[in-house]
């Protein structure tokens, strides 16, 4: 059985050492704007680096992913008015 890890255990600039490829985690995203938060209830984690993450989403209610897929469509949008910024 894996064990069950919390998006909280996320630091600033590192992930936590024990976290490993195939974990298991709970993910909580708060939106740059005053939404409220978006609860990924189980995730895996396929890939992982000191830095960065790669997840897979695998439970979450239908709309914490309607309006994750809002603040997604929202950043593409607004990359799109700048693309300045890719650059």
């Amino acid at each position: 059985m894996h064990k069950r890890h919390r998006g909280s255990d996320i630091g600033e600039k590192q992930l936590p050492a024990h976290w490993a490829q195939g974990s298991f985690i709970e993910l909580v995203i708060k939106p740059a704007s005053n939404e409220e938060h978006i609860k990924i209830e189980t995730a895996v984690a396929y890939s992982l680096r000191p830095e960065s993450m790669g997840t897979r989403f695998l439970e979450m209610v239908a709309d914490d992913k309607n309006r994750l897929s809002q603040v997604i469509l929202s950043l593409l949008v607004g990359q799109s008015l700048h693309p300045n910024l890719l650059a």
